[in-house]
């Protein structure tokens, strides 16, 4: 199974951004886009980003995120 995340871009070095996953906390990703800039958002799959997408995407993907954290979290175990 794949995880892909979404995340904005808040700094580039080189071939290292840093991202933010919506939770302020920034962490390194290999960056494989090309034309990703700071305040970009994109998709993060195993540490490295795979693809651009739109804030509205980025926002739709955090509500799919937070909806499913909150049915797992309700399941009876």
């Amino acid at each position: 199974m794949c995880i892909s995340l979404p995340a904005k871009v808040v700094q580039i070095e080189g071939m290292i951004a840093f991202v933010d996953y919506g939770n302020g906390v920034i962490e390194p990703v290999i960056n494989n886009v090309d034309d990703v800039k700071e305040g970009d958002y994109v998709v993060v799959s195993y540490g490295m980003i795979v693809s651009k997408i739109s804030e509205e995407e980025f926002k739709e993907m955090i509500e799919y995120e937070i909806e499913m954290r909150r049915l797992l979290s309700s399941s009876p175990q």
